[in-house]
């Protein structure tokens, strides 16, 4: 009963030698990686999209040379779609136009009835700010309470300074 039960270590024969490896060559490999991306960035990345390009139009042009109902079949609908956002497009400038007038009208109507009950004027008013204030208030007297605050004095020397 004394036997120990062993179990193969597969996962630990393959992880030694990686790690190994990274060990002993780890900043070598991150160099080589970081300069890959550099050259993909710098080089090869416009490379691809303009090979990508150049392979996307060939298919596009063989499409529709193959078939020239489906190229008219696609123009019309294209001129379609594009009149379409054109009367769409004049609707709502219209409809800007018209709303933009309202409100001109409205704020001319607001000033000559402004100016028609007397317009500006100057001395007491019965509006609704100067009623809500007690008779007695007056803002620039201040309150009663808190009348005695009093700013301190400035000495000569600035920051409380002199030798101290």
């Amino acid at each position: 009963m004394d036997e120990e039960i062993t179990y193969p270590n597969h996962f630990s024969n393959i992880i030694s030698p990686v790690l190994d490896i990274i060990t002993n060559y780890g900043w070598y490999m991150l160099i080589s990686l970081v300069i890959t991306f550099y050259l993909y960035d710098k080089y090869l990345r416009s490379l691809v999209r303009s090979y990508k390009a150049e392979k996307d139009e060939a298919e596009y042009s063989a499409k529709y040379h193959k078939n020239p109902d489906l190229l008219s079949e696609r123009l019309r609908a294209q001129e379609k779609r594009t009149l379409e956002l054109q009367e769409k497009y004049k609707r709502d400038l219209e409809l800007f136009k018209q709303k933009q007038q309202e409100k001109e009208e409205k704020k001319v109507n607001e000033l000559l009835d402004k100016y028609n009950n007397g317009g500006n004027t100057l001395g007491p008013s019965t509006s609704k700010r100067s009623q809500s204030f007690k008779p007695e208030y007056n803002p620039l007297m201040g309150s009663g309470s808190s009348s005695t605050y009093k700013a301190p004095k400035r000495s000569a020397c600035g920051g409380g300074g002199c030798g101290k």
